[in-house]
């Protein structure tokens, strides 16, 4: 006798949903391990569970490796079935391009700023000179400390979550 086909909807019973969860999540992470083993290939799963918790499978690559593969293709390349999720991603990557392209103009500005502040205190001529690097490094500062907020753990997830509305 052979199986029965269930129709695919979403389960009710909260208890149903996460048994029929956690089984399916094991085949999924079955599967994806098969893949990995037999062809050799990176693989990255990301999976909530219906009560929030996080699951992450990852093979030959780190996730967010693979995801910075995926969004460094061209775009013609990275057809998926679902455009309008694919085009929230595009313009996220896109939207990354433009941000690391204006962190790096100011990764310029700022090691040009450093390099006045590498020369010996003893040949600043003047007070006024002095106030000028003191302003220099209060907005280095301003800018290493913003930056540091915007890379602590959770915003760029949190961040991600916003723009895809999640």
């Amino acid at each position: 006798m052979g199986r029965v086909k269930i129709q695919i909807k979403r389960i009710n019973d909260r208890q149903q949903r996460n048994i029929a969860f956690a089984k399916r999540k094991n085949g999924l992470l079955k599967k994806a391990y098969e893949l990995f083993v037999l062809c050799n290939v990176p693989v990255a799963l990301i999976l909530f569970s219906p009560s929030g918790k996080l699951f992450v499978f990852y093979a030959k690559e780190r996730p967010e490796e693979i995801i910075c593969k995926f969004l460094a293709r061209a775009v013609r390349t990275r057809c998926v079935q679902k455009p309008s999720a694919v085009t929230r991603v595009l313009t996220m990557g896109f939207e990354i391009e433009d941000e690391i392209e204006e962190v790096n103009a100011r990764l310029a500005e700022v090691e040009k700023q450093l390099e006045r502040f590498l020369e010996i205190p003893d040949q600043w001529e003047s007070l006024a000179e002095l106030k000028r690097r003191e302003e220099d490094f209060q907005k280095t500062l301003d800018i290493v400390q913003s930056r540091k907020r915007d890379l602590k753990p959770g915003n760029f997830v949190s961040g991600i979550k916003k723009f895809l509305r999640i």
